[in-house]
Protein backbone atom coordinates (compact mmCIF):
# COMPACT_ATOMS: atom_id res chain seq x y z
CA UNK A 1 0.00 0.00 0.00
CA UNK A 2 1.64 3.23 -0.83
CA UNK A 3 1.02 6.29 1.80
CA UNK A 4 1.95 9.99 1.40
CA UNK A 5 4.44 11.25 3.42
CA UNK A 6 6.48 14.62 3.64
CA UNK A 7 10.77 13.94 4.01
CA UNK A 8 13.38 15.75 3.78
CA UNK A 9 15.71 14.18 1.79
CA UNK A 10 19.66 14.58 1.77
CA UNK A 11 20.97 15.18 -1.72
CA UNK A 12 24.73 13.75 -2.56
CA UNK A 13 27.77 16.54 -3.13
CA UNK A 14 25.46 18.51 -0.51
CA UNK A 15 25.08 15.76 2.13
CA UNK A 16 28.02 13.89 1.94
CA UNK A 17 28.89 13.51 5.64
CA UNK A 18 25.49 12.49 6.43
CA UNK A 19 25.73 9.62 3.64
CA UNK A 20 28.82 8.80 4.61
CA UNK A 21 27.83 8.67 8.07
CA UNK A 22 24.86 6.50 7.38
CA UNK A 23 27.27 4.13 5.04
CA UNK A 24 29.83 3.99 7.96
CA UNK A 25 26.96 1.71 10.03
CA UNK A 26 26.10 -0.39 7.10
CA UNK A 27 28.94 -3.13 8.27
CA UNK A 28 27.90 -2.88 11.96
CA UNK A 29 24.02 -3.31 10.91
CA UNK A 30 24.60 -6.29 7.88
CA UNK A 31 24.31 -8.91 11.26
CA UNK A 32 21.08 -8.00 12.60
CA UNK A 33 17.92 -8.09 10.91
CA UNK A 34 17.41 -5.12 9.54
CA UNK A 35 16.55 -3.70 5.92
CA UNK A 36 19.09 -0.85 5.62
CA UNK A 37 18.15 2.62 3.83
CA UNK A 38 21.62 3.09 2.28
CA UNK A 39 22.43 0.47 -1.02
CA UNK A 40 26.43 -1.08 -0.83
CA UNK A 41 27.14 1.59 -3.21
CA UNK A 42 29.21 4.32 -1.21
CA UNK A 43 27.75 8.10 -2.04
CA UNK A 44 24.43 7.10 -2.44
CA UNK A 45 21.72 7.99 -0.12
CA UNK A 46 19.02 5.42 -1.13
CA UNK A 47 15.97 5.34 1.00
CA UNK A 48 17.37 7.28 3.46
CA UNK A 49 15.60 10.45 4.94
CA UNK A 50 14.16 12.38 7.53
CA UNK A 51 10.19 12.32 7.90
CA UNK A 52 8.46 15.29 8.62
CA UNK A 53 4.74 13.88 8.47
CA UNK A 54 2.80 11.47 7.18
CA UNK A 55 -0.99 11.83 5.84
CA UNK A 56 -2.51 9.11 7.71
CA UNK A 57 -6.40 9.36 6.99
CA UNK A 58 -6.12 7.80 3.57
CA UNK A 59 -3.82 5.53 1.22
CA UNK A 60 -2.58 7.32 -1.72
CA UNK A 61 -4.50 6.04 -4.18
CA UNK A 62 -7.40 7.14 -2.35
CA UNK A 63 -6.91 10.75 -2.79
CA UNK A 64 -7.30 12.49 -5.95
CA UNK A 65 -5.02 14.51 -8.28
CA UNK A 66 -7.15 17.57 -6.91
CA UNK A 67 -7.40 17.04 -3.64
CA UNK A 68 -3.11 15.99 -3.94
CA UNK A 69 -2.82 19.55 -5.73
CA UNK A 70 -4.76 21.21 -2.55
CA UNK A 71 -1.96 20.04 -0.16
CA UNK A 72 0.93 20.96 -2.83
CA UNK A 73 -0.62 24.50 -2.37
CA UNK A 74 -1.02 24.55 1.40
CA UNK A 75 2.49 23.55 1.89
CA UNK A 76 3.98 26.13 -1.13
CA UNK A 77 1.67 28.90 1.10
CA UNK A 78 2.73 27.68 4.47
CA UNK A 79 6.40 26.98 3.81
CA UNK A 80 7.11 30.05 2.00
CA UNK A 81 8.43 32.41 4.94
CA UNK A 82 10.42 29.53 6.74
CA UNK A 83 13.96 30.09 5.99
CA UNK A 84 16.14 27.14 4.94
CA UNK A 85 18.15 25.81 7.87
CA UNK A 86 21.11 23.63 9.00
CA UNK A 87 21.00 20.87 11.67
CA UNK A 88 22.63 17.58 12.63
CA UNK A 89 21.72 13.93 12.88
CA UNK A 90 23.31 11.65 14.96
CA UNK A 91 24.70 9.87 16.92
CA UNK A 92 23.61 5.85 15.45
CA UNK A 93 21.11 4.23 17.52
CA UNK A 94 19.71 0.66 18.03
CA UNK A 95 16.25 0.74 18.78
CA UNK A 96 13.04 -1.69 19.16
CA UNK A 97 12.37 -0.33 15.49
CA UNK A 98 15.94 -0.52 13.62
CA UNK A 99 18.42 1.80 13.74
CA UNK A 100 18.13 5.71 13.65
CA UNK A 101 20.06 9.05 13.68
CA UNK A 102 18.12 11.39 15.96
CA UNK A 103 18.23 15.27 14.54
CA UNK A 104 19.45 17.70 17.21
CA UNK A 105 19.00 20.57 17.69
CA UNK A 106 15.64 19.82 16.45
CA UNK A 107 13.55 23.08 17.01
CA UNK A 108 14.08 24.00 13.46
CA UNK A 109 12.72 20.82 12.09
CA UNK A 110 10.02 20.85 14.24
CA UNK A 111 8.67 24.01 13.64
CA UNK A 112 8.79 23.10 10.04
CA UNK A 113 7.25 19.97 10.92
CA UNK A 114 4.07 22.30 12.09
CA UNK A 115 4.24 24.09 9.89
CA UNK A 116 3.65 20.69 7.75
CA UNK A 117 0.67 19.40 9.88
CA UNK A 118 -1.14 22.94 9.92
CA UNK A 119 -1.23 22.54 6.03
CA UNK A 120 -2.00 18.85 6.40
CA UNK A 121 -5.11 19.59 8.95
CA UNK A 122 -5.97 22.65 6.42
CA UNK A 123 -6.71 20.46 3.67
CA UNK A 124 -7.68 17.41 5.36
CA UNK A 125 -8.79 17.68 8.61
CA UNK A 126 -7.25 16.64 12.25
CA UNK A 127 -7.89 12.70 11.11
CA UNK A 128 -5.24 13.03 8.88
CA UNK A 129 -2.59 13.72 11.83
CA UNK A 130 -3.13 10.03 13.50
CA UNK A 131 0.66 9.33 12.86
CA UNK A 132 3.37 9.82 15.75
CA UNK A 133 6.58 8.76 14.74
CA UNK A 134 7.88 10.37 17.17
CA UNK A 135 11.25 11.91 17.92
CA UNK A 136 12.58 13.26 14.55
CA UNK A 137 14.77 11.22 13.13
CA UNK A 138 16.20 9.56 9.96
CA UNK A 139 16.20 6.08 9.60
CA UNK A 140 19.24 3.92 8.57
CA UNK A 141 17.07 0.49 8.16
CA UNK A 142 13.82 -1.25 9.91
CA UNK A 143 13.84 -3.96 11.83
CA UNK A 144 11.91 -7.01 10.75
CA UNK A 145 12.69 -9.59 13.70
CA UNK A 146 13.90 -9.11 17.19
CA UNK A 147 17.38 -9.09 18.36
CA UNK A 148 19.55 -7.86 21.78
CA UNK A 149 20.62 -4.21 20.91
CA UNK A 150 23.54 -4.04 23.20
CA UNK A 151 26.54 -5.64 21.01
CA UNK A 152 24.99 -3.12 17.85
CA UNK A 153 24.99 0.23 19.86
CA UNK A 154 28.33 -0.96 21.42
CA UNK A 155 29.49 -1.42 17.87
CA UNK A 156 27.55 1.56 16.54
CA UNK A 157 29.39 3.92 19.19
CA UNK A 158 32.97 3.12 17.26
CA UNK A 159 31.96 5.07 14.39
CA UNK A 160 33.22 8.48 14.47
CA UNK A 161 32.61 11.01 13.69
CA UNK A 162 29.25 10.73 15.26
CA UNK A 163 27.20 13.21 14.10
CA UNK A 164 27.01 15.10 10.36
CA UNK A 165 24.87 17.96 8.99
CA UNK A 166 21.89 17.90 6.89
CA UNK A 167 20.67 21.05 4.96
CA UNK A 168 17.10 21.41 4.66
CA UNK A 169 15.84 23.70 2.39
CA UNK A 170 12.79 22.01 0.57
CA UNK A 171 9.99 19.58 2.00
CA UNK A 172 9.49 16.22 -0.67
CA UNK A 173 5.65 15.30 -0.74
CA UNK A 174 5.94 11.68 -2.05
CA UNK A 175 4.17 8.29 -2.46
CA UNK A 176 5.82 6.10 -0.32
CA UNK A 177 5.52 2.34 -0.88
CA UNK A 178 6.17 -0.67 1.38
CA UNK A 179 6.47 -4.14 -0.39
CA UNK A 180 7.47 -7.35 1.54
CA UNK A 181 11.26 -8.34 0.73
CA UNK A 182 11.33 -11.35 -0.63
CA UNK A 183 15.07 -12.27 0.98
CA UNK A 184 14.08 -11.07 4.67
CA UNK A 185 10.81 -10.76 4.82
CA UNK A 186 10.69 -7.44 6.11
CA UNK A 187 9.40 -4.02 4.73
CA UNK A 188 11.55 -2.37 2.36
CA UNK A 189 10.16 0.98 1.08
CA UNK A 190 10.48 2.66 -1.97
CA UNK A 191 8.89 6.22 -3.54
CA UNK A 192 7.72 8.20 -6.29
CA UNK A 193 7.61 11.66 -6.20
CA UNK A 194 4.42 14.13 -5.82
CA UNK A 195 6.20 17.42 -5.20
CA UNK A 196 9.05 19.44 -3.83
CA UNK A 197 8.46 22.19 -1.86
CA UNK A 198 11.05 24.93 -1.61
CA UNK A 199 11.43 26.73 1.60
CA UNK A 200 11.49 30.49 1.93
CA UNK A 201 9.25 30.63 -1.41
Amino acid sequence: MDVVHAYVLPRAGVDDELISLAHACRPALLDYPIDLACPPEAGDPGTLHLTIEMVADAPAADISVSERADLVNALHMGLADVPPFVTEVGPPIGNVAGAVLDVWPDCEAMALQRRVQAAIRMTRGDGALLHNGGRIHCSLGYSYDTASSDRLNSALRAITPRRAPLHVDSLHLLSVRYDIAQDSGGWRMSWEPIAEIPLGG
